[in-house]
């Protein structure tokens, strides 16, 4: 159950009004890398945990939990009670505006998806709807279980997809966005799992989940599984099995999924699995081939130069301190820019743009009740341009 819940979780004072534009651009991160540029504060409170979307012309920022703030170390037993309130950025402009609260609050990191001009997030088994052709929300409740479930936009439909199968099956549904109607997408091959996921792709929608055994553990070690269910197709098709460990941040970058979360594990000193399997990869789901990620870095959570944000868009992926380009097969180190908070907040790509909204600095302080929202949380925006 532990991991399922990790698979699921993707991590001042008031400032600015509508209209504020940017400012400071400190220098890329080395050759080939792109450029970071600071385009002032968003008009929120500081925060964790703001939803992000990027929703036609606009980078989106909705909910997160604005205070106080508890330590990552810590149990905090005070309440953390989420916003409503939200704003968007025009990319071309570089401008700010409100729009209208949500509906009910939406708790940090909540599951989103993007179809069409409209924005879905996931509260509560309620769907949230903005629409952005006339700044409006409606409200929609979600049939059936849905406690870990994720959003995933499929052209005109949106997938509720089922994470875990740990506490029984839940189908994953499909909302026709045209219609406003459900259905439920074929049982597929791999049930019993967990860290279950789907991606769509150029050859159909791809799950990819590892099994539960009949006793009710995960195989060790516990390797991704996949399955194909073509267009029009009634069954899923079994993928050939990876070697592979993680299978929580897959992107579509046009000819192949991609994962490029670095680093492996061996298991430890007892029952160690002989070698070190590495957790990220890539798919070719048309040929059914897994690969490696070519020329991955090694993973280094020490090096304080670089900013760890993380983000799935396409063909570029920025994760542990990098942006993989799958494209060129190529790494760009991500260096944290002049004056930004040391662990970074939401982020989202926009084509090649990438936006991060705020993060925090807790220095040596990691005392609950000590530090206030201002101290910690930054309510900036950056913005990366991928050279």
């Amino acid at each position: 159950m532990r991991a399922a819940l990790l698979a699921l979780v993707l991590l001042a004072s008031v400032l600015s009004g509508c209209g504020e534009q940017g400012g400071e651009r400190s220098a890329p991160s080395g050759a080939g890398a792109g450029a970071w540029e600071r385009v002032g504060p968003a008009p929120l409170s500081p925060r964790e945990g703001t939803v992000v979307a990027h929703v036609g012309d606009e980078v989106v920022l909705v909910g997160g939990h604005a205070g106080p703030p508890c330590p990552p170390t810590a149990a905090c037993s005070y309440a953390q009670d989420p916003e409503r309130d939200g704003a968007a950025y025009d990319l071309a402009s570089g401008t700010w505006r409100r729009i209208p609260d949500a509906p009910r609050p939406v708790p940090p990191s909540s599951s989103r998806a993007v179809v069409g001009e409209d924005l879905y997030v996931l509260v509560d088994g309620e769907l949230l709807v903005w629409h952005s052709a006339d700044d409006t929300w409606d409200e929609m409740s979600v049939p059936g279980r849905n406690e870990w479930a994720a959003l995933v936009a499929d052209a005109a439909r949106l997938l509720v997809v089922s994470g875990s199968d740990e506490v029984g099956r839940v189908p994953d549904r499909v909302l026709d966005t045209r219609t406003g109607t459900w259905s439920e997408l074929p049982a597929d091959p791999i049930a019993p799992a967990f860290d279950r996921t789907i991606v769509p792709t150029d050859a159909g929608l791809v799950l990819t989940a590892k099994p539960i055994g009949a006793d009710g553990q995960p195989a060790d070690p516990a390797l991704v599984q996949a399955a194909l269910l073509e267009p029009g197709a009634a069954t899923w098709r079994t993928l050939p099995g990876s070697d592979q460990l993680g299978g929580w941040h897959w992107s579509w970058s046009g000819t192949r999924l991609v994962d490029a979360t670095l680093g492996g594990a061996d298991g430890g000193e007892v029952n160690g699995y002989g070698r070190t399997i590495p957790y990220g990869g890539r798919l070719d789901p048309a040929a059914g081939r897994w690969s490696r990620l070519p020329d991955a870095p090694r993973e280094d959570w020490t090096d304080k130069s670089a900013w760890p944000v993380s983000a799935v868009g396409g063909r570029l992926v920025a994760s542990g301190g990098w942006v993989y380009d799958d494209a060129r097969e190529s790494w760009t180190r991500l260096a944290r820019p002049a004056g930004a908070p040391a662990a970074p907040g939401s982020a989202v790509w926009a084509g090649d743009v990438l936006l991060v909204h705020g993060g925090a600095d807790w220095a040596d302080d990691l005392s609950p009740g000590r530090r206030s929202a201002a101290d910690v949380w930054s309510t900036d925006v950056w913005v990366y341009r991928h050279g």
